[in-house]
């Protein structure tokens, strides 16, 4: 099984000016401080960096604004984490960016599963089938100080997105339902959407094929298409001469009309210059041989070759206005024989229309065509719904064989075997955490949601998560994530209980593992790794190294925003 470690944590504030570095050991690093000091507020931002919402935050450090990096590596590929609201980059050990993502269900958490290995796929609210974001995936890993050493598997927020997922989650995270189960399951649920459009389309076509037999039955179809070519041939003969000669004569009015327009402007114009002439030649007859201008002063002659050259003027504008008057005759002239020509095109189209009336026997030729043009589409229909009839029958062989490989995977034998690998695991581990009073029914199924009284309450969920960890780590087929336990000194524990807990988590964690405690006493416990002490009550974020490190965030942001 692949392991993620986590090597380093960032977290930067550029609204209080503060910023913080931590480092994490491969094998066990302890988190020590007293109340206020930041410690679970530091525990919280690991996974909250990777889209996991922890159901309870401080809102002094959601106030904080802080944009959170993580540095972790998977087998030995390295990568960093930026997180700042609701963006996120992924970045590779050189600082390349790997992907930038603004949504968490549907952008981060599919990038995250496949860079994880988690091909499981469950069904959301509204039963559409989709990826599980990250909280549900790195749900088994993490022991909240809020709520975890209540209630198991509740760590995160929003856990209510999907629908039944409890149970799908514990059976894939403990390998009985491994990921081999749920890429089989998917690709049998697409297949059964892709039958489901095809049975929709083929519904479509079949109820048009019904409603045209059904008006065969009505109609007498039972004859021979080659009786009346004849007659089709004269139809589509006169048909096309109909259209060209009907369209010819169409746009020959619209040309005409639009003569007929320009013409009558000019006679208007003429018409207007005839009147202005007349009134001047008329003017000019009531004065004098001499005019004086009442403006400039000037003398003008009125002489009777004056007078003439306006009358003549007017003469020729009225030989004009005759002429383009014969010219509008001539257009109406034309305009009227070629509404006749569109007239005689029109009887042409009652001709046809005789011709589509015309029988033979009790049949007219309009039912032919009409009939000839329905076994076309009734055999278009026909074929396209034996395509797709054949179409659902190959995607049904390939689900039957799909079902045949999951078969493999809901193996009783094996699945017993892991459900007995947790049981004897929870036996012991009740034991040897000293919790003696619950009965086996009430935790043998590994779904089991863990129920006892007072401070055995905490350890009684300590052997759980611990035994679901171990078969995790036994049959799981997806990467194992860092093991994050916060505060297990609940329920006011004694000494001894408290030590039994202590030298539990350190002695049976999970080979191979990464493991991040938080604790306000560490007290004389042996592990390998190393102590973050917090010192500092509410100044988780310090102003010392603010500075180098803020540059290193923004230089991180600049890169992922200006790709």
């Amino acid at each position: 099984m692949r392991k993620l470690i986590l090597r380093e944590i960032t977290l930067v504030s550029l609204k209080e000016k503060k910023a913080r570095k931590f480092k994490f050991h491969p094998k066990v690093t302890v988190i020590k401080g007293e109340n206020h000091t930041g410690k679970s507020s530091l525990i919280k931002s690991i996974y909250w960096a990777f889209g996991a919402k922890p159901k309870k935050v401080h809102p002094n450090w959601e106030k904080a604004d802080v944009i959170t990096s993580v540095r972790f590596s998977i087998e030995n590929d390295d990568y960093l984490i930026l997180r700042k609201g609701e963006f996120f980059a992924i970045f590779d050990g050189n600082y390349n960016v790997l992907g930038t993502f603004d949504k968490i269900t549907t952008a981060l958490g599919p990038y995250l599963s496949e860079l994880f290995g988690y091909k499981i796929k469950l069904n959301n609210r509204n039963n559409n089938l989709i990826t599980p974001p990250p909280a549900y995936f790195l749900l088994p890993y993490y022991i909240d100080q809020d709520v975890s050493w209540s209630e198991s598997w509740s760590a995160f927020s929003n856990l209510g997105q999907l629908k039944n997922w409890r149970t799908n989650i514990i059976n894939y995270h403990t390998g009985i339902k491994p990921n081999e189960y749920y890429e089989i399951k998917a690709k049998i649920e697409d297949k059964q959407l892709k039958i489901k459009d095809i049975e929709n389309k083929k519904s479509v076509s079949q109820t048009v094929l019904d409603k045209l037999l059904a008006q065969f039955k009505s109609a007498l179809i039972d004859f021979d298409i080659n009786v009346f070519r004849q007659e089709i041939d004269e139809l589509m003969e006169k048909y096309e001469r109909i259209k060209v000669v009907g369209q010819r004569a169409k746009d020959k009015i619209i040309e005409l009309k639009s003569d007929k327009l320009h013409l009558q402007n000019h006679i208007d114009i003429l018409k207007n210059a005839v009147q202005e002439l007349r009134n001047d030649y008329q003017y000019a007859l009531k004065q004098p041989d001499a005019i004086d201008c009442p403006t400039c002063g000037h003398t003008y002659e009125n002489s009777f070759a004056e007078r003439f050259t306006i009358a003549k003027d007017e003469d020729s504008c009225q030989e004009l206005l005759i002429q383009l008057n014969e010219d509008m005759k001539d257009i109406d002239t034309e305009i009227k024989k070629e509404y006749i020509v569109y007239q005689q095109n029109n009887k042409e189209a009652s001709k046809i229309q005789d011709l589509l009336e015309q029988k033979q026997g009790k049949i007219k030729l309009r039912d032919v065509i009409q009939n000839e043009g329905k076994k076309e589409l009734k055999d278009i229909l026909q074929n396209e719904i034996n395509s797709l009839k054949g179409d659902i029958s190959d995607l049904q062989e390939k689900i039957d064989s799909l079902r045949k490989d999951l078969k493999e995977y809901e193996n009783r034998k094996r699945q017993e075997e892991i459900k007995r690998y947790y049981l004897n695991l929870m036996r012991g581990y009740l034991l040897e955490l000293d919790v003696n009073t619950m009965e086996e029914k009430s935790y043998k199924a590994i779904t089991s949601k863990i129920s006892e009284s007072g401070s055995g309450l905490p350890r009684a969920l300590l052997a759980y998560y611990y035994s679901v960890l171990h078969t995790m780590n036994k049959y799981g087929t997806s990467t194992f994530c860092p093991i994050i336990i916060d505060s297990p000194n609940q329920q006011d524990q004694d000494q001894e209980n408290l030590d039994r807990m202590m030298n539990f988590i350190f002695d049976n964690q999970p080979e191979s593992s990464q493991l991040i405690l938080g604790l306000v006493e560490l007290g004389d416990y042996k592990f390998e790794g190393e102590i973050i002490e917090l010192k500092h009550k509410y100044n988780l974020l310090q102003e010392s190294g603010y500075k180098e490190i803020s540059r290193e965030i923004r230089f991180l942001l600049d890169k992922s925003i200006n790709l």
